[in-house]
């Protein structure tokens, strides 16, 4: 049997506009509101935090970004 090890970075900045960094790395859920350009975060300590306009949109897209790499990484590790 082989077992396989995936490193999750405890760091995955990023900069969004308003000059404020973010660690996606962090996050354990991200949900839009009812309206677009408002994004609630639950951060890993449990605690939320709300991201408005541009910043919300922004940290949205890294948050896809994200996904997307973390799901080609384990493409290459589990072969189906």
């Amino acid at each position: 049997m082989t077992t396989t090890i995936v490193k999750v970075p405890s760091t995955w900045m990023v900069f969004l506009p308003g000059n404020r960094w973010v660690n996606l790395a962090q996050i354990c859920d991200a949900e839009f509101l009812h309206e677009i350009g408002h994004l609630v975060v639950t951060w890993s300590s449990g605690q939320a935090s709300t991201f408005e306009g541009e910043q919300a949109i922004a940290l949205a897209t890294y948050l896809v970004e994200c996904q997307e790499a973390v799901n080609a990484k384990m493409s290459q590790i589990f072969i189906p």
